[in-house]
């Protein structure tokens, strides 16, 4: 479609997603990162233009990310909301008409196809995109009126949905330049500009509902990290492996298991699927690897046993367990190191962050150790325990609270003669 531009935001600082550091657009699933499964699933449906909103921090890696792809980057110099980052695109706009997606929302391909279906002729109106659910979600919920879209109440609390459908971040808009002025207009002290032109525009015009299709997931908390991974190795894995992997004659492959280039895998191990093995990935002997993804370069030495788990890019293992657990990338955990994933009370798991507890609905929860943190020999993590970056947990230590990013944490010994 020429005359329409996605506009993709990936500007967000991302606070409640901490301890993880990388900026969530970036975080990579089955060798892609989240934005890249945006931007290709937008193309598949047709599109062609797009510009990302970056902020000062990321925009190099996206530019890297992109190196091959044709898109514009535009800097958000302040990370102060939607609003500011659509507004972003004041002045760089080549088309009259622009739909604004979320960079680390992840959407079906059925749904991509469906919304630009719904907007592809000239005279469409505004269309937003909700999906239909029967649990509350603690977001925005479409009003509706003879099928057409005339509100979005915020957060309305268990019971009082005005709609079964949750608004999603895929909005089209067939002439941006009214919704910027809208956007220039209002003001707020909280983080709903966006909302509050939203809402105006709807007073002027009804938008049309695009129902959202099979899926969608989006990336706000640690936790949602393995809900996004399950929904990529359900729904984009690519089963089978590559020329150039190794795998040893008494390995064991069942199931659906997606293996790249340059993999290595060694005697007797054992990867069961949904899978996914990065590029450049070892699995040592020994090795048992199940519904979980390992990202590019990290090498899972021998008798590790990595459990409905996301490994992010260059990690290093030798004889650990990883039960249910967030590893986002450049860590290194000593031999005995164990992440422990279940309350004996069988009680729903808290995370555990540097500023209180966290309620995650889940029974099975690992650790989520941030960028470069690292495990000494015989650790032992407790459920639902943040690591942030770069900290390092010494050999022997049972760990049962979180850790500030660059710490330290010891046993205190004493010498007794």
């Amino acid at each position: 479609m020429k005359d329409l531009t996605a506009v993709i935001l990936a500007a967000g600082e991302g606070k409640r997603i901490q301890p993880i550091v990388t900026s969530k657009a970036l975080l990579p699933f089955c060798g892609q990162s989240m934005l890249k499964w945006v931007v290709t699933g937008l193309e598949k449906a047709g599109l062609k233009q797009f510009i990302i909103i970056a902020n000062p921090d990321n925009q190099p890696a996206i530019k890297e990310d992109f190196k091959n792809k044709k898109v514009d980057i535009v800097i958000q110099s302040r990370p102060t909301g939607m609003a500011e980052a659509v507004l972003a695109v004041r002045g760089k706009l080549s088309t009259p008409a622009m739909i604004v997606v979320n960079g680390d929302d992840l959407l079906s391909q059925q749904t991509y196809k469906i919304f630009i279906n719904t907007i592809k002729k000239p005279s469409s109106p505004p269309a937003i995109t909700g999906f239909k659910t029967d649990q509350y979600f603690p977001g925005g919920y479409l009003k509706l009126q003879a099928g057409k879209i005339v509100g979005v109440v915020e957060k309305p609390g268990p019971g009082k949905e005005p709609s079964p459908y949750v608004k999603l971040v895929l909005d089209y808009f067939p002439q941006a330049k009214d919704f910027i002025n809208l956007l220039e207009k209002s003001s707020s002290k909280k983080d709903d500009v966006y909302e509050i032109a939203l809402a105006k525009l709807l007073t002027q015009t009804s938008a049309g509902l695009v129902k959202a299709q099979e899926y969608f997931a989006v990336l706000k908390y640690p936790w949602h990290i393995l809900d996004v991974m399950n929904l990529c190795l359900k729904y984009h894995l690519k089963p089978g492996k590559a020329k150039s992997a190794q795998i040893h004659k008494t390995a064991v492959i069942e199931g659906p298991v997606q293996i790249e280039a340059g993999v290595k895998i060694m005697a007797n191990a054992v990867i069961k699927g949904p899978a996914y093995i990065g590029k450049n990935v070892t699995i040592g002997n020994n090795v048992l690897v199940r519904n979980s993804t390992i990202e590019e370069g990290t090498v899972v030495g021998y008798n590790t046993e990595i459990a409905r788990s996301y490994v992010g890019p260059h990690n290093w293992f030798h004889s650990n367990y990883i039960g249910d657990s967030i590893i986002e990338g450049n860590s290194n955990l000593g031999s005995g190191a164990r992440l422990a994933n279940f309350r004996f009370d069988q009680k729903e798991i808290m995370l555990k962050k540097e500023k209180g507890k966290l309620p995650t609905a889940k029974t099975k929860l690992g650790a989520v150790l941030a960028k470069g943190a690292k495990l000494g020999i015989n650790v032992s993590i407790m459920p639902g325990i943040a690591i942030g970056a770069n900290s390092i947990i010494g050999s022997g230590v049972v760990l049962n609270h979180p850790v500030k990013p660059n710490s330290k944490v010891y046993v205190k010994q004493q010498l007794v003669s």
